[in-house]
């Protein structure tokens, strides 16, 4: 063959595979590759937390009808029920980020204890107020977690600003081994904002402990001065 004519074709070859690997690029942008795309483009789901959160901080978070459709919770009350003179609740089961299955303890006592294998990011949840007026939401998740701040951080995302107001808070008088609970305000992205009191409770020697978190409207400012707590820097 002559040297020209070989040149030539493989210049010519070269050239295709270029403008074939172009056109792949280009396809991809405008939708060739839709799942590649779709992928990139789709926002992070919100956690469990984050929506019942945003709609306890919205204008309607005080109506007790607010919650009944919130998804993936499993509400073990039909209603929000009296517990005690004038108080009010209703309970669930709610999912956590960022734990995994671990065998944790069912708190019974004598021959019905035993542990279990389950997530441990799944939590109490307890709704709580008036009979008129939903006032704070509590969430109970098993073992002791010292890093309130990265579990916050891991629920609400970027889309919220988690800040600390208070540490070294004193616990409970009752609550052996323990450690020490903080506060914290959370700015969700639609502007509305609410605090979050995290403390230990010891749970009594059937459990391994419970890592509380508890949801206000109002600045936590009494109870921070009641628990001595050292101003957040």
């Amino acid at each position: 063959m002559n040297l020209n004519n070989f040149t030539a074709i493989i210049v010519t070859a070269l050239g295709l595979t270029a403008c074939q690997q172009g056109n792949a690029a280009t396809d991809g942008l405008d939708g060739g590759n839709p799942i590649s795309v779709a992928k990139q483009a789709a926002p992070s789901e919100a956690s469990d937390l984050q929506t019942l959160a945003t709609v306890f901080a919205s204008d309607k978070g005080r109506d007790w009808t607010a919650y009944r459709s919130l998804p993936r919770i499993n509400w073990a009350d039909a209603t929000h029920t009296q517990r005690q003179a004038g108080r009010y609740s209703r309970r669930a089961t709610i999912l956590l980020r960022g734990f995994s299955v671990r065998e944790i303890p069912n708190g019974r006592p004598g021959s019905d204890y035993k542990v279990v294998e389950r997530n441990e990011g799944e939590s109490t949840l307890s709704i709580d107020g008036s009979e008129s007026e939903v006032e704070s939401i509590s969430i109970s998740k098993p073992f002791y977690s010292d890093d309130y701040l990265n579990i916050l951080k891991t629920q609400f995302g970027a889309s919220a600003a988690v800040s600390l107001v208070a540490d070294q808070c004193a616990p409970g008088e009752y609550e052996e081994g323990a450690g020490s609970g903080a506060f914290f305000a959370i700015s969700l992205g639609d502007g509305n904002k609410l605090y979050v009191e995290a403390s230990q409770q010891d749970g009594g020697k059937y459990t391994a402990g419970f890592t509380v978190f508890k949801l206000t409207r109002a600045p936590p400012s009494q109870a921070i001065a009641q628990l001595n707590c050292k101003q957040g820097r």
